[in-house]
């Protein structure tokens, strides 16, 4: 029997893949990947450098779709998988009189759909034109959250019979075993998120000049780079509170930082599906995050944790000074998001997948 042959297509982060790939690999998939990551890839994976630009650029992205078109056309594949929100839609654009299956999934929407200001309003537009002009040539959409699956419907994007949904990309329960010792001398909260002004930086390090000015003696680690330079978000703004956030940078030890703090914090305006709101429910951390679109499903409010209004740095700060003065409700909290992530695994997200894929292969 010829093993199956699958395109995976991404951008810098693709080479969290690699372990989806393994199990496809055990069921038979001959894969490749196509990505901008710097990463080591293993050998049964045939790793593809290719040039894409995270923003919009009309002619550097004229020239990816000019190389999809040549890679697809001297390679053949039985199925193409997408992740990451431009492969979602340059892929079909490339691909456009072909027929071999594609899969998308969309990993959330990013600040386009975060920020009303006329730019990333224009953007959106753009946004809703293009996949509204791929449409037929995409066989299934994945969606990791309710909310991202319900504006594509809105829009007419997708429909209910070539659209489903996929829970987070999964994480790898198998390789996490230690946890989290939650000495809380002091209570210490971390973030772990790329430094840009929609992850909630600015209310969480507000918030944490509250609860510093209301005399709780919380300790504050965030983890990640800035990346941003705006009005509303620099290193002059975080410099002032340095007294009060420990900037961590960024870290290869995440899941070791993760074991010494006492509580996780993520105070973002949207996510696709978290993946870091899972690895601190897999060491055992109770959560404080907002009510957004790709996170109730990890973090339910007096469940596995405490969940904030949104871009409210005073709702925010109350959270956490009620988490983090009650060891007993952060216990149970703990608990419960240990027994949550279990539902997100790996094995469980990649059985998913390969039914999709299969059944687009052989649909009798």
């Amino acid at each position: 029997m010829e093993p199956i042959k699958i395109c995976i297509v991404g951008g810098e982060d693709v080479h969290k893949r690699i372990k989806l790939s393994k199990y496809l690999r055990d069921s038979h998939f001959d894969v490749t990947i196509l990505g901008t990551s710097e990463k080591t890839f293993p050998d049964f994976i045939n790793y593809v450098p290719y040039n894409l630009v995270r923003s919009f650029s009309f002619s550097k992205d004229y020239k990816t779709i000019e190389f999809l078109k040549r890679f697809f056309k001297d390679n053949e594949f039985d199925v193409i998988q997408t992740f990451d929100t431009k492969p979602a839609f340059l892929v079909p654009l490339a691909l456009m009189r072909t027929k071999t299956p594609i899969i998308r999934t969309i990993t959330g929407l990013g600040t386009v759909f975060m920020s009303n200001t006329p730019k990333f309003l224009i953007l959106r537009r753009v946004y809703f034109l293009i996949h509204r002009f791929i449409r037929k040539r995409v066989s299934m959409t994945v969606f990791q959250n309710k909310d991202d699956k319900a504006l594509f419907l809105k829009h007419k994007l997708i429909t209910e019979t070539n659209s489903t949904l996929i829970q987070s990309s999964g994480i790898e329960l198998k390789d996490i075993s230690i946890r989290a010792e939650r000495e809380g001398n002091p209570f210490t909260f971390i973030c772990v998120a790329r430094l840009v002004y929609e992850k909630g930086i600015i209310n969480l390090i507000e918030a944490a000049r509250i609860c510093h000015d209301k005399g709780y003696d919380f300790k504050y680690q965030i983890v990640g780079p800035l990346e941003e330079n705006s009005k509303r978000l620099n290193e002059d703004i975080l410099k002032q509170y340095d007294d009060i956030v420990d900037r961590l940078g960024t870290r290869n030890d995440v899941l070791e930082l993760l074991t010494k703090a006492d509580a996780f914090i993520l105070p973002t305006f949207r996510e696709g599906f978290s993946r870091v709101l899972l690895e601190a429910a897999a060491v055992g951390l109770p959560s404080i995050t907002t009510n957004v679109p790709g996170v109730g499903e990890i973090v339910r409010d007096g469940k596995e944790g405490l969940i904030a209004e949104v871009r409210n740095s005073e709702s925010l700060a109350n959270a956490m000074i009620k988490l983090g003065t009650n060891k007993p409700l952060a216990d149970e909290f703990a608990q419960n998001a240990l027994k949550r992530v279990n539902l997100f695994s790996l094995e469980t997200v990649a059985k998913q997948y390969i039914s999709i894929f299969t059944q687009l292969i052989n649909p009798n």
